[in-house]
Parts: structure tokens; sequence; C-alpha cells
């Protein structure tokens, strides 16, 4: 079974909010905030994933260096799944058989969908998703420089 409840908040924030329940804090593990430096290996379009969503990231402060494998996975996933997404743009949305018992799903398909859901699970723990940000609370008394509207 999933967890259970609303999706934890980064320790930043959640110190910044206070504690208006009174309940005693969970001990979390951290991180120091920080920029991971992209992979080399990571194809252009992964590599303009990477450029675009990490800045805001960034400002967000959810980002640790130890987040590069969980933001390369994300990059390189998306990279799969836009590929797949032209495949399929591009060639029928059936293929032949081999044996040529008829028509059967393009195997893109396949691809497309592993790649969906690796996008979308990663996409959630590293708040891409406007439900994620919905589910993040901003600290009171925020400004709403600091997130440059990110969290709105």
């Amino acid at each position: 079974m999933g967890t259970r409840g609303p999706v934890g908040q980064p320790e930043h924030l959640r110190l910044l909010r206070g504690n208006p329940g009174g309940r005693p804090a969970p001990s979390r593990v951290t991180a120091p905030p920080g920029v991971p430096e992209a992979p080399d290996w990571l194809e252009a379009e992964a590599r303009a994933e990477w450029d675009r969503i990490v800045p805001d990231l960034d400002r967000l402060g959810v980002l640790a260096k130890v987040d590069r494998a969980a933001l390369s996975t994300y990059c390189a996933a998306w990279s799969k799944f836009v590929e797949a997404e032209r495949l399929l743009q591009s060639d029928d949305l059936v293929a032949e058989r081999r044996a040529g018992n008829g028509p059967a799903k393009s195997p893109a398909w396949q691809i497309w969908r592993e790649a969906a859901t690796t996008v979308a699970a990663l996409a959630k723990e590293l708040f891409i998703t406007p439900n994620a940000r919905l589910r993040a609370v901003k600290p009171e008394g925020d400004d709403g420089n600091e997130g440059d509207g990110i969290l709105d």
C-alpha cells in the first residue's frame, strides 16, 4: 500500500511555515541544497529538458546535488517519450506483424507508455507537476518574490 496523506514538504518550507498543529515534527533526512551538474551523456532533447526545469526547481529550493540521478532519469525518459511520440506521429499507429497475421499495435506504443510512466512518476517527485505544486504549502508571510510565482 502506498504512503497516505499529503506529500511531504521540503524541510525549509516546513520550518518557515511553522507548526500550526503543535504536533511534534518528524525527523527528516535532508541534503544540502544545490544544483547538480548535468551528465555529459544526456541526449540533446534530454539536455534541453534539464536546462528548462533545473532553474525553476532551484528557485523553489527543492534541489540537492544528490538529485542528479533522479533528474537524469527524468530527462532521459522525457527524451525517449518525445522520440516515441514523434515516431507515432510520423508512422501508422498499427504495424504489420512479421508472420503476416494482420495488423498489430506499433511497438513505439510500448516505449511511449513506459517513458510516459517514468516521466509522470519522477515529475511528481521533483515537484514538476501542477498537482505536486498545489499540494505544497506556501509559508505564511511569503511575499512570493523568492519563488517568482512558481507555487501559485
